[in-house]
């Protein structure tokens, strides 16, 4: 009976860990979270601090890191941080994805704080 249990336990834990290692190998999923808003109209009627992935233009530049955003949807204010360039210069014919949270204030009309920047394919 002890074999059979040693047995049993070597099966099960060779079957966990070479399950585990397999899975690692393939990957993982890279859509954004559920419910990500993904155009800037429905980014302006989300929740504060959702999470959106949205791709358009950088129409304008209001401050040193406040611009304006637009999509075939309308267009929003974003704050980019100096790091979310990851080194990218961009101008207003350049198509992007941007990645960050929506900042919904009662007092404003809601704003995109950038935390990621990359052309768009």
């Amino acid at each position: 009976m002890k074999k059979l249990l040693t047995i049993a336990l070597i099966v099960v834990s060779t079957t966990v860990f070479a399950g585990f290692d397999n899975d690692h190998a393939k990957g993982g999923f890279n859509g954004g979270y559920v419910g990500t808003p993904t155009s800037v109209a429905q980014a302006l009627k989300a929740k504060d601090d959702a999470q959106v992935i949205l791709t358009g233009y950088i129409t304008r530049q209001i401050d040193h890191d406040e611009f304006f955003f637009k999509d075939s949807t309308g267009e929003i204010k974003i704050e980019v941080d100096d790091h979310a360039w990851n080194g990218l210069n961009v101008s207003p014919n350049d198509k992007i994805t941007i990645q960050g949270k929506v900042d919904q204030d009662a007092l404003k009309a809601a704003e995109i704080e950038v935390y990621n920047i990359r052309k768009a394919d």
